[in-house]
């Protein structure tokens, strides 16, 4: 006990603490928090009570409150790697990676040994798009005898980023030897499995996740997708067709994707939907439009080609990465982040030109997105898109092994009938290339009477 400290107030303090602890410990967090603020206020800046009313509010929902209290006693007592350590814990959860970042590595300054933020910081440096340092520190972390299931797991996934495949494969079954609950790691693993091949060990993977908490459509839709390929094994545990791709996939999908999309997309693969579709438009003698929705508008390849032929364009789409790459061309004059078939249910806009290219790969059934279209499809508008195209005796929609799903011109016929919409044309065309080879593509442009 500091000699300074009187010692009924180093006991009024002490036995608050103690109370706090034992009212977060049974989730009685107000209780907690009332707790540590009256034992700092005896006690002002002592670290392990700031430590413990910063862990309250961040369990509270409070992340902002926690954090200017930590920036308090910080600016006083610079030399807490705890502290720093929390901090960065806490601006992770405020979606603030690089600030996180700089806070496990001021804890690392003062306390290099720490494996907790080498781990944090492995992570973040992953997030951030820099496996080959995130990987540096994650090996520091699991040279730790005690290091958790979650380190090998992050260390798998950096040499994955760095393609050492064999390496991450290695990781994530450590991880799974200390947790084999570990859900995430048996999803990496079988992903991992089914790139190389091994369809029914890559199924087997993802029932495990599944049956250990991970998301239970998104496994259903890979293991859909697996049977797809029809290879030996593959099938056995195949649910049903999902109707659509789940959203977590398609975002998370797309936000990795974002940087690199128009140069692999157009670049690598030749993809021309846009430009086919607005050159429909001018076939059909229909050069202007007041005011166009594209939906699934990515990083806005539509932009562009449908410059000509619009006065207004609006764009929708999941994946905040890709609205952020279409929002610095400048050629939008609205853009939302939503799910394209509860933007067309809900928004007060009505449209002339509505456009999806590509959106249908990961939407599958279509009925949803036809009476959306309809609800805001003025009269005399045209509602243009492209789909992988499927024979028509194969059915209305089939999902791919690509995990992509592929429509029929019979079931695009059907749903234009059903909606009120007429054919004023539907060509089939390439998409793109797949591995060399062009991948058909069904080109459809639909108007309201």
């Amino acid at each position: 006990m500091p000699g300074s400290i009187a010692p009924d107030t180093f006991e009024r303090a002490r036995r608050f603490f103690v109370d706090g602890n034992a009212a977060f410990a049974a989730g009685r967090l107000a209780e907690a928090e009332a707790c540590f603020r009256t034992s700092l206020k005896a006690l002002p800046g002592r670290p392990s009570t700031v430590a413990n009313l910063a862990l309250t509010l961040q369990r509270l929902g409070h992340d902002r409150d926690a954090l200017a209290l930590l920036d308090e006693t910080l600016a006083a007592q610079p030399g807490e790697a705890a502290l720093w350590s929390l901090r960065g814990g806490v601006l992770d959860a405020l979606d603030q990676p690089a600030e996180a970042l700089a806070s496990h590595e001021r804890a690392l300054g003062l306390d290099p040994q720490r494996a907790q933020d080498h781990f944090h910081a492995g992570t973040l440096l992953l997030r951030l798009g820099r496996p080959q340092a995130a990987l540096e520190a994650l090996e520091f972390a699991c040279a730790d005898a005690a290091a958790p299931a979650a380190a090998h797991h992050r260390r798998g996934q950096a040499l994955l980023a760095l393609e050492r495949r064999d390496e991450a494969l290695a990781a994530w079954d450590r991880a799974l030897a200390l947790d084999p609950a570990f859900a995430d790691a048996w999803a990496d693993r079988g992903t991992l499995m089914h790139e190389r091949g091994q369809d029914a060990e890559a199924v087997r993977c993802f029932a495990q996740a599944r049956a250990h908490g991970a998301d239970m459509a998104l496994m259903d839709y890979q293991i859909a997708g697996l049977a797809a390929a029809g290879r030996e094994g593959a099938t056995s545990a195949a649910p049903p067709m999902p109707a659509s791709a789940p959203r977590s996939y398609v975002q998370n999908l797309f936000d990795r994707y974002a940087a690199d999309f128009d140069e692999h997309l157009v670049g690598q693969l030749g993809y021309r939907a846009p430009e086919e579709l607005a050159g429909g438009l001018a076939r059909l003698g229909r050069t202007h439009f007041r005011h166009a929705l594209d939906l699934g508008c990515g990083t806005g390849l539509c932009a562009a080609p449908l410059g000509a032929f619009v006065t207004r364009l609006d764009g929708v789409d999941l994946s905040a990465g890709m609205l952020e790459r279409a929002r610095a061309l400048g050629r939008y004059d609205r853009l939302e982040q939503a799910d394209v078939v509860e933007h067309l249910a809900a928004t007060p806009w009505r449209h002339d030109l509505v456009v999806a290219a590509d959106l249908f790969i990961y939407v599958g059934r279509l009925e949803g997105v036809f009476v959306g279209v309809r609800r805001v499809l003025e009269p005399g508008g045209l509602f243009c898109f492209s789909v992988e195209h499927l024979d028509d005796a194969a059915g209305d929609c089939a999902l791919l092994p690509s995990l992509r799903y592929a429509h029929s011109a019979a079931y695009v016929r059907r749903l234009a009938q059903a909606h009120g919409l007429g054919v004023a044309a539907l060509q089939e065309r390439p998409l793109r290339r797949d591995e060399r080879t062009p991948v058909r593509g069904l080109y459809a442009w639909l108007s309201a009477p």
